[in-house]
C-alpha cells in the first residue's frame, strides 16, 4: 500500500517557509539599518553643516560668551538660538542672528557641558519641550570623548541635518574667575547697560526699550526734560516731553483719525516751530503707527496700531508703547493693565503723576485712548474733550551724539 505524505510535505512547507519569511526579516532589518545609517552619515555632523557651527562656536569664543555659567544640575543646556533669534539674555547681539547664523540657516542651537553622558542623560529622563524628539535623538548617537575645560555644541538646521562641536577654552587660568558679561547698546554713542528685569533697557526684537518704574531715559533737549522711550532699529531715538501741555483738544470735530486731527495740525506746526532751530534740525520725519486698540493680545494690538500710519515729525505715544513700558510682565495686555491697574503704575515710567494724557492710538470713530494717573487705560474719551494732557513725541536723528548718563540730575545731553 502506497504511503500518503501529504502530511509530511506540508510540514517540510511549513518549514521552508518560516526560514525564507526569517531570512527575509534579517534581510530588512539589514536593509533598514543600512538605509538610516546613510542617512545618519548624510544628516549628521557632514561637512557643511560642521563648519557653519564651527563659525558660531568662534563668534561665541572671540566675543568672551561665558555660557558654562548658565548650565544647572536641572538644566544642563542654555538655548543660544532658536527660530531666527538669538538669546539675547545672553547678550547675543540682533547682528549676530541676521549677520552670521540666520544665513546658515539654523533651526536651534544649543550649549551645554563638555562632558556629552550629562545631556545625553538628561534628554534620554526628561520630555523637555525645548529638545524636539530629531535633536534628541542625535544627541544620544553622539560618540566622542570628552574635551576638557571645553563646552559643546549641538544644531539644528532648516535643511534637516544636525552637528555638534566642541568649544575652544573658556577659562583663560584656573586662577582667574570668570567675570560676566554685561550686554550693552550704544544710546546716541554712550554704552548703556541691557537688563532682562526690574527697571532699565531691554532688548526688543531689534529694538530697545525702557521700561520700569523711574529708568535713566531723561535727556535735555529743547530745554526742557524729556525721556527717551526707545532706540529704533535705524538707530533713531523716540523720546517724549516730560511735562504737558494742557487746554488742548485731540479734534475739535470730535473725529479720531489722526492724519487730520486739529491736535496733529497744532504739534506739527505751531508747536513744531516753537523748538529751536537747532534742535528742530535733530528731529526727523518718521512714521508713527495710528490704528486702533484691541482687546487681546500685545502683538495683535501692536499689529493693529501698524495697518495704519501718519509720516509726521510730531506725534504721541501708541497704546502698545505704554504697555510694554511695563517692567511687571502680568502688564502686558490691556485687560491686564486695566485689571492690575494698581500694580501695574507702580512698573511704568509714562503714566501721568495727575490726571490722563492723550496717546495716538484711537478706540473708535469718535473716541481716542489715554492713560489714567491711576495706571488704568481708558478708551471712552471722546477726542473734543479738554484738559488732557498731550505730551509730544519726536524721533531724533541716528546721528545724534550725547554726553550725559540719563539720570534726572545727569540727563543725556545732545553735542555734551
Amino acid at each position: 500500500m502506497k504511503k500518503d505524505n501529504r502530511g509530511f510535505l506540508l510540514a517540510e512547507s511549513l518549514v521552508v517557509s518560516t526560514f525564507v519569511l526569517t531570512v527575509l526579516i534579517l534581510l530588512y532589518i539589514q536593509f533598514s539599518n543600512l538605509i538610516t545609517n546613510y542617512k545618519n552619515s548624510y544628516n549628521y555632523n557632514n561637512v557643511e553643516s560642521i563648519y557653519d557651527l564651527a563659525s558660531v562656536a568662534n563668534y561665541l569664543q572671540i566675543n568672551n560668551y561665558n555660557l558654562s555659567n548658565q548650565l544647572t544640575d536641572s538644566k544642563p543646556y542654555v538655548v543660544v538660538y532658536e527660530e531666527g533669534t538669538c538669546n539675547t539674555n545672553l547678550g547675543l547681539s540682533d547682528a549676530f542672528c541676521t549677520e552670521l547664523i540666520n544665513k546658515m540657516d539654523a533651526k536651534k542651537i544649543i550649549y551645554s557641558y563638555s562632558d556629552i553622558s550629562i545631556i545625553k542623560d538628561y534628554v534620554s529622563n526628561h520630555n523637555d519641550s525645548e529638545i524636539n524628539q530629531n535633536m534628541r535623538e542625535f544627541i544620544t548617537r553622539v560618540e566622542t570623548n570628552t574635551v576638557l575645560n571645553k563646552g559643546r555644541l549641538f544644531a539644528e538646521f532648516e535643511n534637516g541635518t544636525y552637528a555638534t562641536i566642541a568649544m575652544d577654552n573658556e577659562i583663560t587660568a584656573p586662577d582667574i574667575p570668570d567675570v560676566p558679561t554685561v550686554p550693552t547698546t550704544s544710546i546716541g554713542g554712550v554704552e548703556v547697560n541691557l537688563v532682562t528685569s526690574g527697571t532699565g533697557l531691554y532688548f526688543d526684537n531689534g529694538r530697545y526699550i525702557y521700561k520700569g518704574n523711574n529708568p535713566n531715559n531723561y535727556i535735555d533737549f529743547n530745554g526742557e526734560k524729556w525721556r527717551i522711550i526707545s532706540k529704533e532699529t535705524d538707530g533713531s531715538l523716540k523720546i517724549m516731553r516730560v511735562n504737558g501741555i494742557n487746554n488742548l483738544v485731540w479734534d475739535s470735530a470730535d473725529q479720531s483719525n489722526y492724519n487730520f486731527s486739529s491736535l496733529n495740525t497744532y504739534l506739527n506746526n505751531t508747536y513744531l516751530n516753537s523748538i529751536s532751530s537747532a534742535h528742530r534740525n535733530n528731529i526727523v520725519e518718521k512714521t508713527f503707527s495710528i490704528g486702533s486698540i484691541t482687546n487681546t493680545t500685545l502683538q495683535d494690538q501692536i499689529d493693529k496700531e501698524n495697518s495704519e500710519i501718519s509720516n509726521n515729525r510730531v506725534g504721541l505715544i501708541t497704546a502698545s508703547e505704554y504697555i510694554k513700558a511695563h517692567s511687571n510682565t502680568i502688564c502686558s495686555t490691556l485687560s491686564n493693565v486695566n485689571s492690575n491697574a494698581s500694580t501695574c503704575k507702580s512698573t511704568n515710567w509714562m503714566i501721568p503723576k495727575t490726571g490722563k494724557l492723550w496717546t495716538i492710538t484711537p478706540y473708535d470713530p469718535n473716541f481716542v485712548t489715554v492713560i489714567n494717573s491711576n495706571g488704568s487705560i481708558e478708551t471712552n474719551i471722546k477726542s473734543s474733550t479738554a484738559n488732557i494732557s498731550v505730551h509730544p513725541v519726536v524721533y531724533l536723528s541716528p546721528n545724534v551724539s550725547l554726553t550725559g548718563t540719563g539720570t534726572l540730575e545727569d540727563s543725556f545731553k545732545i553735542g555734551g
